[in-house]
């Protein structure tokens, strides 16, 4: 490249860039994109109170929203709190079944601990599984070898497998 296309090319990128300057100070919007343009142009127009008046409508704007949030975080608190006192009394409800449940069972354990084992296996067979289970878990360990022993092979089997594994709930 000769120096004459040199120098033309360096005057050239001087008087594009000179041309771009010159944009950007006239045309302020490309200097702030963060404001759109419409409420530049808007408030370019408008004069300082009525400036004034569309902030202070925007702030009363904002007030309102407020206030409409915090109504609705009062109603999600009302709903956390009536939420919280259903489970505790769920929770209530549930270890007062525990309790009854866990009664039934020991009553169970001493009906079929009081029986022959032939008898007692007979009966066992027919029971759920699970309340079979229950039942084993809370016999002495004699008593439950002896019905089991009598009991159907395959139920026999299950429920000791059940017993193996049993972690202190069935479901």
């Amino acid at each position: 490249m000769s120096k004459k296309t040199a120098r033309i090319l360096i005057i050239a990128i001087i008087v594009n860039l000179s041309f771009i300057v010159l944009y950007i100070h006239i045309n302020p919007t490309l200097a702030a994109p963060d404001e759109p343009a419409d409420i530049q142009n808007k408030q370019e127009t408008l004069a300082p109170n009525e400036q004034w008046e569309m902030i202070q409508k925007r702030q009363e704007e904002l007030n309102a929203k407020e206030v409409q949030l915090k109504e609705l975080e009062m109603q999600v608190d009302e709903k956390i709190k009536r939420l919280e006192e259903l489970e505790a009394s769920i929770k209530k409800e549930v270890e007062a079944y525990k309790i009854e449940s866990d009664a039934r069972v020991r009553h169970l354990v001493k009906i079929y601990s009081s029986i022959k084992p032939k008898a007692a296996a007979s009966l066992m067979d027919r029971l759920d599984i699970n309340v079979a289970v229950e039942v084993f878990i809370n016999m002495k360990g004699d008593a439950a070898g002896a019905i089991l022993s009598y009991m159907e092979t395959k139920k026999a089997a299950t429920i000791s497998r059940m017993l193996a594994t049993y972690k202190g709930s069935l479901n």
